[in-house]
């Protein structure tokens, strides 16, 4: 299946979860995450907002267990540039005042002061709607993640998160599209 084809089923397979599933599958991701990853050893770690609308997996329960017990540890949260479909990023505080951009997407306020350098980020956790058995993933279309992607260090670890499992394989990949070195549901970790 191509991306568009993709987005257009998966949206659809996440529409029709109950805040429930939802609830339950992101807090089964978490669980898998601090399993699995060295949290102490790593100083910055990038984690989006959930879009709740759209049933993204809810990434507050990551974000909260961080600040809880790892507080040598940075949360950094994007927020985007429209104008030029790249992203800004921010140190996460707890009272950080936060805006809905014009997409509906929760992002820090600009005045905060709080902007974080791409190359101080260790892992950054990845929004996706679907993800193939190569290590690719299919995100809203705009490209902000993969412009992102380039900037970081080469050796930043890339983790998708995902209510689902991977499809076999995503028809349209091209030259810009990033690899992500794991992917985790709520039953498995997926590794490349």
């Amino acid at each position: 299946m191509t991306k568009q084809e993709l987005r257009r089923l998966f949206s659809n397979r996440r529409q029709a979860l109950t805040h429930a599933q939802v609830a339950e599958g992101s807090q089964a991701i978490a669980r898998l995450f601090f399993s699995f990853f060295a949290i102490e050893n790593l100083k910055a770690i990038h984690i989006y907002l959930p879009i709740r609308r759209q049933n993204e997996v809810d990434t507050f329960p990551i974000i909260y267990t961080i600040q809880e017990k790892y507080l040598h540890n940075q949360v950094v949260v994007p927020r985007a540039l429209p104008e030029t479909s790249e992203m800004e990023h921010y140190q996460w505080l707890p009272d950080m005042k936060l805006q809905l951009n014009k997409w509906g997407i929760l992002e820090p306020d600009p005045t905060c002061n709080l902007q974080y350098a791409v190359t101080g980020i260790d892992l950054v956790i990845l929004p996706l709607l679907a993800f193939d058995r190569n290590g690719y993933r299919v995100g809203y279309g705009r490209g902000f993640y993969d412009r992102f992607l380039a900037q970081c260090r080469p050796n930043v670890i890339k983790v998708g998160i995902s209510l689902f499992d991977p499809i076999l394989k995503i028809d349209d990949i091209d030259s810009f599209d990033i690899q992500m070195d794991y992917c985790i549901t709520p039953t498995q970790i997926w590794q490349w």
